[in-house]
Parts: structure tokens; sequence; C-alpha cells
């Protein structure tokens, strides 16, 4: 696959590009917003990690170019801003997943794989979950990626979608943030709680924007989230 990679810092951009060459992957290394832009347009890429601050811009403006040319390209941001306002505006603007600096290789490989399954392969479905969820307004087709309330589409992102439908396949119980990476990013080293909130405070956002209430997914302090039926 052709991966592109938007970079400014070399040594970032060596330890990102070496990990992905070595797991088969054609990797293309730019180290500005207008160069990614310019090569995006040229060639659409399978797979794109983004810095987001750059001398010339935002790699959230790749993002939204990359989005217009092909909506389903795999998006992970790459970037030393952590806080949850910072991951939330990664996932806003359609961001798969968001790894913070420093990082391990293999996680970064892990994060990769884990969002180009999805991408290809239907995600948790090949887990054997079903393929529609349905649940006080809210219906989640997982082979679609697609999810709704009251028939208006929530226009959530592939992971979104497998988080509503984990929420919304167990009513009322309380999920741990631990099993919810497991079931949606398919391995249990995912420690970024963070990562986890920025999706679920996109969801509540959607929600609440197609007329339902936010309320729908609750907090349970100290666990993780519920669906409940308001």
């Amino acid at each position: 696959m052709l991966v592109l990679v938007l970079e400014d810092d070399e040594d970032y951009a060596d330890i990102i590009s070496h990990t992905l060459e070595r797991d088969g992957h054609d990797v293309v290394v730019v180290d500005s917003v207008a160069a990614a832009i310019k090569f995006s347009e040229k060639k659409t890429p399978d797979l794109a990690v983004l810095d987001i601050v750059l001398p010339d811009g935002s790699g959230l403006d790749v993002c939204n170019r990359l989005r217009e040319i092909r909506p389903g390209i795999p998006v992970v941001f790459l970037s030393s801003l952590d806080r949850t306002q910072d991951v939330i505006a990664g996932l806003t603007v359609g961001g798969d997943d968001y790894v913070t600096k420093p990082f391990h290789p293999g996680e970064l490989l892990a994060r990769v794989r884990a969002v180009l399954r999805r991408s290809t392969e239907g995600g948790v479905q090949e887990r054997g979950a079903g393929q529609r969820i349905a649940s006080n307004g809210i219906e989640v087709d997982i082979a679609s990626h697609t999810a709704w309330y009251l028939a208006a589409n929530l226009n959530c992102t592939p992971i979104e979608v497998e988080i509503l439908g984990q929420l919304v396949r167990y009513p009322g119980q309380a999920l741990s943030y631990a099993f919810l990476t497991d079931q949606v990013w398919g391995y249990k080293n995912v420690s970024d709680a963070t990562l986890l909130k920025g999706h679920v405070s996109s969801i509540r956002r959607k929600i609440r924007e197609a007329g339902g209430s936010d309320e729908l997914v609750r907090t349970v302090h100290g666990v993780g989230y519920s669906f409940t039926p308001v």
C-alpha cells in the first residue's frame, strides 16, 4: 500500500518510513502541507500518517483535503500535541487514530495495521459481530461503517461506528476502557484513554447535531462508558 507521511522532523520521518517500509508499504515522505496536498492531488495514497504542526500550516488541513479527494482514506495523526482538545480536533476532521510523540515504532505499526484492517475488512464484523444493531433511535451498520439517529446519518468515522456499535450492543452495561479498546482496536495494549474520550466526544456531538441527546452515551467514572436510553 502507498502511505503518505507528513513529517518535518527528519529523525521522526526516518523512524516512520523505515517502520512502514519493513512492513511492506511504499512510503512517500513530505515535510510541508503544500507538498502533501500537491502529492495527493497527483496520486491518492492508501493511508496517510500526518503530523499536525508544520511550518506552513496544519496537518488537519491536509486531512480535510484528503477527505475531499477520497472520503474513506484512513488517516493516522502523529503529533506532540497531547491535550484532550487536540485529540478531539484531530478526530473531528476525520482522523481514524491519534498517536502522540514520543512513540514506540511497534505501537505505531500496530495502530496502522488496525486502521488498515478496519478499512479493508469491515473491522469488528470479522470477529463475529452482527451487521446491524439498533436501540433507542440509534442504528449501527458495522459492515457499511454507518450509523444513524432516527434515520439521520451521523456521518461517523469507521472507528466511531465500531465504538457506538459496541455500546448499543450492550445497552445499560458499563463497558470498560480496556474492553472497548480491545474490541475496537483489536489488541489490548491501547493505553491512551484520551483517544477513546476524543472519539466518544465526537459521537456525542454528532448525536446532538442530529437532534438526539448526548446523554445516550454516559460516562461511568473510573470504568468507561454506557449506552443508556434516555
